[in-house]
Parts: C-alpha cells; sequence; structure tokens
C-alpha cells in the first residue's frame, strides 16, 4: 500500500468530521433566510452530506448563478468536487472562494486552505500543497495538522529528514496523541523506515498513562497480536459511550492475523448485532468468511461473504465502496458464478475506470462466460 493510500485510510475518520464541520460551517454562514438562493445552498449542502454528488453539484451551481454567496457556493462546490475525486476543480472552486472574500482572515478561510491543500496533495502537487501548508504555518506556527501534513507531503516527496523534523515537533506538540503518532508509524514503514517507526512506538508505549485501547493498538502495530488481543478485549467491555468500531476493527483483525478467522468473525458479528450496520466491519467480516471458505473447502462460505458485502454496499459508504464492490466480484468469481462477476464488473469499472488490476482481472472473467 503507498503512503498516500496509507495516509488516506488511517485519516477517514478525521475526514468525514471535517467535511462535517465544513459543511455545517457553510450553512452557518449563509444564515438562515428563506430566499431561494439560501434554500438552492441550503439544498446543495444537503446532497453533499447525503453523497449524492451529481445533485449538490448542480443545485450549488444554479443557487450561484442565482447571486449566492460565491465564497459559500464554491467553497461547498469544492467539497464537492474533492469527494467526487476531481481535484483539479476542487483546487479552482477553494482558490475562488478564497479569493472571494473581503481580505479579513476569518477561521473558515483557514479551513478552506486546508481543503486546497489536500486537494493539491490528492492530485499529487506536492509543492503546492507544502505552499499552502507554509502559508497556515505563517499564521498559527503551531497548528499542529499543518504541520504533520507537510511532513506527509515532504515524505511523499521522498525528503525523509525534513519529513521527520516535521513528524518530531508534532509528537513534541502533541506527546499523547497517540492516533497521529501510529499515522506516522505506518508512513515510516510503508516507505522503507520501519524500523524508525517501530523507535518511536516503543518509545511511547507507557502503561501508566494510556487507555486499554491504546495500549492494544501499539502492542497490534508492534505486531505483539495476542497482547494486543487482551488489551482490545478490555477496552471492548469498558462501559463508555465512545464508537467502539475502531476497537472492533482491530480486535477481529488481531485474530486474522493469528489465522483464527472464526474468532474475528465472532468480534465482527456480536458488534453488528449490537451496535447496527457498518460498512468497513461488514467488509473484514466478508473477507475472514472467504479465508473460511478455503480453509474448509466451503464454497458455503462465499455465499455469506457476498450477502455481507452486499450489506456493506447497501449503506453507501464511499469510503468502503469500491473495496465491497471488488471483493464482491471476487467471491462470485470463487462460486463459478462468472456472469454475475462479469456484470458487477462492468458496474465497477464504470465507476472506478483506472483500476488497472480490476481491468486485467475484467479480460480474465469474460474468457469464463
Amino acid at each position: 500500500m503507498s503512503i498516500k493510500n496509507r495516509g488516506i485510510l488511517r485519516m477517514r475518520g478525521r475526514d468525514k468530521a471535517l467535511i462535517a464541520m465544513a459543511l455545517t460551517m457553510v450553512m452557518m454562514l449563509s444564515g438562515c433566510s428563506s430566499s431561494q438562493t439560501d434554500n438552492l445552498l441550503d439544498s446543495g449542502i444537503k446532497y453533499i452530506q447525503d453523497h449524492e454528488y451529481q445533485k449538490a453539484k448542480e443545485t450549488l451551481e444554479k443557487a450561484l448563478t442565482q447571486g449566492a454567496s460565491e465564497h459559500d457556493c464554491c467553497r461547498a462546490l469544492g467539497i464537492c468536487s474533492l469527494e467526487q475525486g476531481d481535484y483539479d476543480s476542487a483546487i479552482e472552486y477553494f482558490k475562488t472562494a478564497l479569493s472571494s472574500g473581503n481580505g479579513i482572515i476569518h477561521d473558515v478561510d483557514f479551513d478552506t486552505n486546508f481543503y486546497l491543500a489536500k486537494a493539491y496533495y490528492l492530485n499529487d502537487d506536492y509543492s503546492d500543497a507544502i505552499s499552502v501548508y507554509n502559508a497556515i504555518l505563517n499564521l498559527r506556527k503551531n497548528d499542529k495538522n499543518a504541520i504533520y501534513m507537510r511532513g506527509v507531503c515532504y515524505l511523499e516527496q521522498g525528503d525523509h529528514d525534513l519529513a521527520m523534523t516535521d513528524f518530531q515537533t508534532v509528537m513534541k506538540l502533541d506527546p499523547k496523541g497517540y492516533d497521529r503518532i501510529i499515522e506516522i508509524y505506518q508512513l515510516l514503514a510503508d516507505n522503507g523506515y520501519e524500523d524508525e517507526g517501530i523507535e518511536i512506538l516503543e518509545g511511547v508505549r507507557d502503561q501508566n498513562h494510556m487507555t486499554n485501547y491504546e495500549l492494544g493498538q501499539i502492542a497490534f502495530y508492534l505486531g505483539n497480536n495476542a497482547q494486543a488481543q487482551n488489551y482490545l478485549e478490555l477496552a471492548r467491555n469498558e462501559k463508555s459511550e465512545m464508537d467502539k468500531s475502531p476497537i472492533i476493527l482491530l480486535l477481529g483483525q488481531t485474530g486474522e492475523k493469528q489465522g483464527d478467522y472464526n474468532y474475528a468473525i465472532s468480534v465482527y458479528k456480536s458488534y453488528l448485532e449490537e451496535n447496527g450496520e457498518h460498512a468497513e466491519i461488514y467488509n473484514r467480516l466478508g473477507l475472514c468468511e472467504m479465508q473460511m471458505a478455503v480453509s474448509y473447502n466451503d464454497i458455503s462460505y462465499y455465499s455469506m461473504a457476498i450477502n455481507d458485502f452486499e450489506a456493506g454496499l447497501a449503506l453507501n459508504d464511499p469510503n468502503e465502496n469500491q473495496a465491497l464492490l471488488r471483493n464482491e466480484i471476487t467471491a462470485y468469481e470463487y462460486t463459478g458464478d462468472f456472469e454475475t462477476a462479469n456484470s458487477l464488473m462492468s458496474t465497477y469499472l464504470s465507476l472506478y475506470p483506472d483500476d488497472e488490476e480490476a481491468q486485467r482481472e475484467a479480460v480474465f472473467i469474460a474468457t469464463r462466460i
């Protein structure tokens, strides 16, 4: 997995929160007027929240032509384009939003700059992203997010030393920010510097001041799966209002890494039965069931996996849809149902045309019909 993909995977939860906060900020700035333009702007934002990006784009563009705030519309259109993977358009929308202000820098402008930098980063424009982060840091010199992401960009450029300087600064500013420290470990490991990453994890392990979940995370990424399982079981059973899906995902994977797929399946199913639906957990459950099909030479497990992949897809989580659909296709292939696999692959490639591995797989599937 590339540095970039790993970074995106690790930042998903934070990104969802940031996008929700950004959209809420736009709605607050647009006011509560009942005018047609404000209604269009609010409707466009609601479409983004519901992942209906084409409707969002059409509605926001209409609001813009009818005189709605250029700043608010372009900001929302930038977020829409970012979610659609149209990074060039996102960049232009965010730049327009920033240039349409009154010259006074507000919190919303910092937030928009973060989104502009993210669009540059995802578009492989690392130098431009670094320039934006530098601009943010000129005004907010200790902004941990800007320093961290600048370090990520340096690492993408192959500048290990500058990246480490930023990562060390982040860890000094927030020595108990364990989620971020784990992200740094994973980025270093993916780029060939795992020994440095392990040294960082071992340096922050503190049994007296870390939660069971934090200790479980550190043990997991250090490869101590049995120890991680013990800590994560304790974390799972703690009375807490926090979302326990991250605990469950890691706990299940401790079983997977030890080849105990029955345990992992039990962990995932218990969560789904007790807490409702979760796309990523459905995906991991399906993957475990496919492993069980191999272990027991029992094709019925593929049918279970297909059902779980479909349950995950029904939730329409944009962060999981691609993996779920791709895994469903694979499961159908293993059942020997190449016609359904071929049909789903056509849908998949219409949604994700740049997946070269899937393009090659499509050729193979076509030969089996």
